[in-house]
């Protein structure tokens, strides 16, 4: 037997979008939560690369990445770095499946 689930994507009266578990906002812009270099720092940690890979292909310290990950992880409210790069596939997977549709 296999279970079927729909995410409830509304949003609350005030038009913010709602909580689906915990801190996973569905969904959310995620280029309007952090900057560019962010966001393509958290993009490639969700495509399963370490700290020093990227450093090595951004032409940066792994300091420098950390700090980003860190101010990524603030600015999208996550409780640590795996629930914020779960935030980051979601959405990022959701706007990627949207503009397929639109094109």
């Amino acid at each position: 037997m296999t279970a079927h689930f729909a995410l409830d994507t509304s949003t609350t009266p005030t038009g913010q979008n709602k909580p689906i578990a915990r801190n996973i906002l569905w969904p959310i812009n995620l280029s309007e939560r952090m900057t560019p270099r962010q966001l393509e720092i958290m993009l490639m940690l969700a495509e399963g690369k370490v700290n020093k890979q990227i450093a090595y292909e951004l032409d940066v310290s792994t300091a420098t990445v950390k700090v980003h990950i860190r101010n990524a992880i603030t600015r999208l409210g996550a409780k640590n770095r795996m629930n914020a790069v779960a935030i980051v596939a979601a959405n990022s997977a959701i706007f990627r499946n949207s503009a397929a549709c639109a094109a």
